[in-house]
């Protein structure tokens, strides 16, 4: 994992024991034993598009991934609960008649206006049609790759917002982003404990499946 630290340590010291005749005598004790991950930032490019759609844009040399982990999380850890009530948030923020869907109108909104990142297509390996983000990166050939939103996240979604459409009726449902929120949770949580640490996300670059919505 990025910014990880992995390494063995042994630790030797010295204890002060009386024995019978009341002089000390020094006995050497060493432990060893394997230091845990420690990731204190995320590291990656300024530009990030959250797991449910949400774009970061840092401009404090911090990654826009380390901004959207450091809100939604709490403690280093963030857990299932609180990925839920981050996704309901921005589902929130989209759902501007609130009506309890992002319709058609409000998908165009948040392709368009809210996160244009995500309109990025195939080039069909023309690299002179490649597009580059606000950090200079770009869409890589040989071609089909990441595109979209894909390009700046940890799943490989080109529309995160769109593919929350579990039933393809152009729109999503509160019920539905919550329902996509729950997968791509558990697409992200490795070792099944319901919770994210930075350590356990992927390096962003990384092509994670689409499978799940």
């Amino acid at each position: 994992m990025a910014g990880a630290a992995l390494a063995l340590f042994a630790l030797t010291c010295t204890v002060p024991v009386s024995s019978q005749n009341s002089e000390a005598f020094e006995s050497e004790i060493t432990v060893t034993g394997k230091a845990q991950d420690v990731v204190t930032t995320l590291i990656g490019p300024s530009d990030f598009i959250s797991p449910m759609g949400e774009p970061f844009r840092s401009q404090d040399g911090r990654s826009g991934a380390e901004h959207w982990f450091a809100q939604a999380s709490r403690d280093g850890r963030l857990t299932r609960e609180a990925f839920r009530s981050d996704a309901a948030r921005f589902f929130a923020t989209l759902d501007l008649d609130h009506d309890g869907e992002i319709g058609p109108d409000e998908i165009s909104r948040y392709e368009t206006e809210i996160a244009p990142e995500v309109q990025v297509t195939s080039t069909y390996g023309d690299v002179s049609l490649a597009k580059a983000g606000s950090d200079g990166s770009i869409t890589e050939p040989p071609y089909p790759t990441r595109l979209g939103a894909g390009r700046f996240g940890f799943l490989a979604m080109p529309e995160p917002v769109a593919y929350a459409d579990l039933n393809f009726d152009r729109a999503v449902t509160r019920q539905e982003f919550a329902q996509s929120a729950d997968r791509r949770f558990a697409m992200l949580d490795v070792n099944g404990d319901g919770a994210l640490t930075r350590a356990e996300l992927p390096r962003l670059g990384r092509i994670r499946p689409q499978a799940g919505r």
